[in-house]
């Protein structure tokens, strides 16, 4: 199979038209989404709980707010820009998306044997992370940390399917003190180490082999991402934490009829598609992460709000990219029987 290679121009004008569609999405997710969180509180430590222990997004935020020419930019460009929160939230999401396109790229070159579709890796991305954050009916807020969130997990599992632990280590470090999330990167990474079978016709749970499974390294993550947690209970124990609650009784009520189409909206509704097509998904080793979603949705229906589908939105590289590989394989399935036709009628002449 042949690879595509983009030439230069075709590679800087895709980049550029990302960079524009990135402006344009964060854009109208600041415009068009409520921020749930009081800027101000947040940033002096005295915001509810949960919300408070993800606080890297404050270290991120601090010198935007509080660095002269920065603000007075802000002031200067007026419109989105203005409050001066505002314009903080909008470099703040919008470095966050391109670092995550980057690492969705990386990762699509590391996951396909032809890269055909290479041009549709960025749209294919703003249109599930659209769908995730911003066409969300109800509880229809934004949050400092999401777009950060999607960052760190598509950076690991980049890491993760090249196998390099150590940057995955020190994004599990980072990332944690971001949103505790990154608990799912060790999951995946529990699965990828012991995927061993490449059958697409087996189960996904047939592929893998326990006896593979690294227990030191996934004791080291573990502990890591334990340890980030604590610390940060600790730090803010005494922040009101009425809201860190159970919501197993709220998410019963969300199965009636009305609230389906709110509930599906899973990576704008790519997500459901994909797993009933799993078994067609390759590589196979990169299928098997879906396996993590019985622990997601498990961990969602006690701790999230089900039709506030950007619980899911950490998936929106994963869901991208794993449409496009289905689409590839499509393609090249019915190339290949097209070619067969092709002989078949060539040799009977």
């Amino acid at each position: 199979m042949r690879t595509e290679t983009p030439n230069r121009v075709q590679h800087r004008v895709v980049n550029l038209l990302f960079v524009l569609a990135a402006m344009q999405l964060v854009s109208f997710y600041l415009i068009s989404s409520r921020p749930y969180l009081r800027f101000w509180d947040y940033m002096h430590g005295a915001e509810r709980n949960p919300f408070q222990q993800r606080v890297l997004p404050v270290a991120l935020l601090w010198p935007l707010v509080h660095t002269h020419w920065i603000t007075t930019a802000f002031e200067h460009l007026k419109g989105l820009f203005l409050p001066v929160e505002r314009g903080a939230y909008f470099v703040l999401c919008f470095f966050a998306l391109c670092i995550t396109g980057y690492f969705t790229m990386q990762l699509y070159n590391a996951l396909s044997p032809t890269r055909r579709l290479w041009f549709l890796v960025y749209p294919s991305l703003l249109y599930v992370t659209l769908w995730s954050y911003v066409v969300i009916v109800q509880q229809g807020f934004f949050y400092p940390y999401d777009l950060l969130s999607l960052t760190f997990f598509t950076a690991g599992l980049y890491f993760i399917y090249t196998r390099q632990f150590w940057p995955l280590f020190f994004t599990i470090l980072i990332g944690t003190v971001n949103r505790e999330t990154t608990l799912f990167l060790i999951v995946i990474y529990m699965i990828d180490s012991c995927s061993s079978l490449s059958d697409l016709s087996l189960p996904l749970w047939r592929r893998l082999d326990l006896r593979m499974m690294p227990w030191a390294r996934i004791a080291l993550l573990l502990a890591v991402w334990l340890a980030i947690k604590v610390t940060l209970h600790h730090m803010f124990a005494a922040n009101n934490s009425d809201e860190d609650a159970v919501h197993i009784k709220d998410n019963l009520e969300k199965f009636m009829p009305k609230h389906w189409p709110a509930i599906l909206n899973i990576c704008g509704y790519i997500l459901p598609i994909v797993l009933v097509f799993r078994k067609r998904l390759a590589p196979a080793r990169f299928a098997n992460y879906m396996l993590v979603m019985p622990v997601w949705f498990a961990v969602m229906f006690v701790k999230g709000i089900l039709v506030e589908t950007r619980i899911y939105g950490e998936l929106s590289s994963y869901t991208a990219l794993a449409a496009l590989l289905l689409i590839e394989r499509y393609m090249t399935q019915t190339e290949s029987q097209k070619s067969n036709v092709e002989e078949i009628a060539a040799s009977s002449v």
